[in-house]
């Protein structure tokens, strides 16, 4: 997982499934999560996790409950709280 200053970047994996790669983005007010996977998609939201679930919304239903679950998301999500902070909203 990188880490920049509004940027998050990490790799989730579903069960069986291919890998994605997303990059998650601090914006004014809002976050923008870009996935890179065999659909390439993006998602807006007015948090991180709001960003990522429209972003995975076009891989499915399904894909998309599997990719939340991941307990990959725990590092991203703490990466998230230190970005907000930086930024100055929580």
């Amino acid at each position: 997982m990188e880490v920049a200053r509004s940027t998050i970047e990490f790799t989730l994996t579903a069960a069986g499934g291919p890998a994605i790669h997303v990059r998650m983005r601090r914006l004014p007010a809002r976050w923008l999560a870009e996935v890179s996977g065999p659909v390439p998609t993006a998602g807006l939201g007015g948090s991180a996790r709001q960003a990522l679930t429209a972003a995975l919304q076009p891989l499915g239903d399904v894909a998309t409950r599997v990719f939340l679950a991941d307990l990959g998301l725990l590092e991203p999500s703490i990466a998230v709280l230190e970005v907000e902070a930086m930024h100055g909203s929580a």
